[in-house]
């Protein structure tokens, strides 16, 4: 009966896999609810795009080496991002531009197909969301306001991004939003974001991320105001010289070396004997 009962098992997570086409990405990590423009231009990319047709369904895997032209299973990340094509523009070098929608995340197991391009069997990963006690509620409202700050002191970063930070209300969905718009976070961070199935855990890493951000704001912030300062006093020396050369020669008093040489010049000489 045991037997038996692990083998239910087993089809039912076969049957729970997706097969779906693998856009392989490089340096890039697309989230859950975030919309990201993709650029693809390998052969296999264009070919899987092509191929979508009414169902654009697909999953977005990054590379372990972005150095690696053509990648095979081994080369990417087990957890990427099922997501919907909205919409392919061709733009130069013969390169597609993708709109593309994270829906989840998803784990691959096994590659069905590696021509022309990868396609594998996936398993959405469900977002474990902590319910929302008074440590979460503060943990949120501490996250918003870092980010807030950091937009406001970022010049690239616009100002919508904090309103929009605000009115979410899940602690995981707040965490995948402030991850994919905080350009510090590095792709490996990104990654390992989005590998915590955990909303409550993704939250408290991405506070992390964003304190240690704002101390780094502050001390760059603290730095440049110095050098400015410096270079100010400088400045301002500078041009109390030029000006006390400009009264100077008014009076013409000029330089005191050029007064000493016109003093020895003009001063009798003694007559030889």
């Amino acid at each position: 009966m045991a037997d038996q009962a692990k083998h239910v098992e087993e089809v039912e997570a076969i049957d729970a896999l997706e097969e779906l086409p693998i856009l392989t990405v490089r340096d890039t990590v697309l989230f859950p609810g975030a919309l990201l423009p993709i650029t693809v231009g390998r052969p296999s990319s264009v070919a899987l795009v092509q191929s979508l047709g009414e169902n654009r369904l697909m999953a977005v895997v990054s590379q372990l080496d972005p150095r690696v032209d053509a990648p095979s299973p081994e080369d990417l990340y087990q957890v990427g991002t099922v997501c919907v094509m909205h919409k392919a523009i061709r733009v130069p070098k013969d390169n597609l531009l993708l709109f593309c929608e994270g829906i989840a995340r998803i784990r691959t197991h096994d590659f069905t197909s590696r021509e022309p391009f990868l396609r594998a069997r996936v398993e959405r990963i469900p977002d474990l969301e902590p319910p929302l006690k008074p440590e979460v509620e503060a943990l949120k409202q501490n996250v918003v306001s870092l980010f807030q700050q950091i937009v406001a002191a970022t010049p690239n970063l616009s100002e919508d991004l904090s309103s929009s930070a605000g009115e979410i209300a899940e602690a995981g969905r707040l965490a995948d939003f402030v991850a994919g718009n905080l350009p510090s976070l590095s792709p490996v961070e990104r990654q390992q974001l989005l590998e915590q199935a955990d909303g409550q855990t993704r939250l408290n890493d991405i506070h992390r991320h964003l304190t240690r951000e704002l101390e780094l704001l502050e001390l760059r912030g603290r730095i440049q105001s110095q050098v400015q300062g410096q270079l100010s006093q400088s400045q301002r020396e500078f041009y109390l010289r030029e000006q006390l050369k400009a009264i100077q020669k008014e009076l013409g008093e000029g330089d005191e070396s050029q007064r000493d040489t016109e003093d020895l010049r003009l001063k009798p000489r003694p007559c030889a004997s």
